[in-house]
Order: C-alpha cells, then sequence, then structure tokens
C-alpha cells in the first residue's frame, strides 16, 4: 500500500495536469503571448523536484515590444502565506531582482499603487505599478500616467494549493524597454531576471520557515 507521501505526490501530479489549462486560459487576462499552452509530463517531474518551469516570450503589439513569458513554481508553503508575501512591499526588494525602492504612493479605486526603482550605481529605471489582489490571484500594470522610465510593464501572479499542502505558483510577465540603449544593453538580462521571480519566492519561503523551525525549538 502507497505511503501517505506517495500519495500526496501522485495527487499532485493530477492537480498540475489537471490546472494546467486553467493557468494557461488564467493567463490570457495578461497577453495572448504570457501564456502556457499545458504542462508536459518532463515540466510536471520538473515543478514536484523543485525546479522551477520557464517560457521566455517575446511579443510586438503595435510600436511596443515587450519581454517576458511565464514562470511555474512549487512553493514549500500554503498559498496564503505566498500570497502575504508577495503583497509586502518591504519584501520586494528581496523578490524583484535589482529593486533598489519600493515605496507605496496610494491607492487607484481600491487598487495599490507602488513606485519602484530598479537598477545599479550607474544606471536605474523608476515607474508605478498597480497591483489588483483578487484573493489568491494579482494583476499588475504599469501606471502610464505617473512619471515611468520604461515604456510599459504588466502581468500576473496566481497561487493554487496542491494537496499536498505546497503551492503552484505561476508568475507571467511583459516588460518593454522602450526603444534606445536601455533595450539594446539590457532587454535580454531584463527578461532573464524577471523570469526568476517565483525563486525568489521559494528561497524567501525557505528562510522563513527555517527561522521558524529554529525558534521552536
Amino acid at each position: 500500500m502507497p505511503n501517505p507521501k506517495t500519495i500526496r505526490t501522485l495527487a499532485a501530479v493530477r492537480v498540475l495536469a489537471r490546472l494546467s489549462p486553467v493557468v494557461a486560459a488564467s493567463l490570457l487576462l495578461v497577453a495572448p503571448a504570457a501564456r502556457a499552452d499545458g504542462l508536459s509530463a518532463g515540466e510536471t517531474a520538473r515543478l514536484l523536484r523543485g525546479e522551477p518551469v520557464s517560457r521566455p516570450q517575446q511579443l510586438d503589439r503595435g510600436s511596443h515590444h515587450y519581454v517576458g513569458g511565464v514562470t511555474y513554481e512549487v512553493i514549500d508553503a500554503a498559498p496564503g502565506q505566498v500570497t502575504a508575501l508577495m503583497d509586502d512591499v518591504k519584501s520586494w526588494r528581496r523578490l524583484l531582482p535589482r529593486t533598489r525602492e519600493a515605496t507605496p504612493v496610494g491607492e487607484a479605486d481600491g487598487d495599490s499603487l507602488v513606485e519602484l526603482t530598479h537598477g545599479s550605481s550607474l544606471v536605474q529605471v523608476s515607474y508605478t505599478l498597480r497591483l489588483h489582489r483578487d484573493g489568491t490571484s494579482m494583476r499588475f500594470w504599469m501606471d502610464r500616467g505617473r512619471s515611468h522610465d520604461i515604456d510599459d510593464a504588466w502581468g500576473y501572479a496566481r497561487s493554487i494549493a496542491l494537496p499536498d499542502g505546497r503551492t503552484l505558483l505561476t508568475w507571467g510577465i511583459l516588460v518593454d524597454m522602450g526603444p534606445g540603449l536601455l533595450r539594446e544593453l539590457f532587454e535580454s538580462r531584463v527578461q532573464t531576471l524577471a523570469l526568476a521571480v517565483p525563486d525568489r519566492v521559494r528561497d524567501v519561503m525557505l528562510e522563513r520557515s527555517a527561522r521558524g523551525q529554529r525558534a521552536s525549538r
């Protein structure tokens, strides 16, 4: 008879297989290119081993040229914990690569507004994101009515509970750096870093779990 851990793992496989088209459909809210067409058996196996699955994408829409894609990752935490972490703007410097500042600057019709600054001591870009939360799902997009050093950015995050208590985090993002030197020098690197956000979420959750275990001893 299979042990409980094996049963939970098999159940998680079934959930991942069932949710793949659901996740793909939800990402249609972001953009036609920033979505997945269902997880393969190999990708599901990688996720259950704790590895991220990324699908880089590029999209040309009108005058905009977007890079980004979709990353899936299984996080060793409940969806509520993952959601709480991603809602904590103070943690964004850990979660969003090359983030120097993340500052709440108000609300718009109940949505949060957060001003972000990314870069190094030599090159920096700033813009404001608008975030709309719906349960364990979040959509975000650049507020074009505020000062911005890039042309556009938008995306989606969703946390789905797995039977073994972990969370399937889906992260979709598209960024338009705008024409010129920024795009030529940094677009490829920005795409790679943008798709690494779920990995950073996993690392922070693991650190918090380790601290909690040490405190309980």
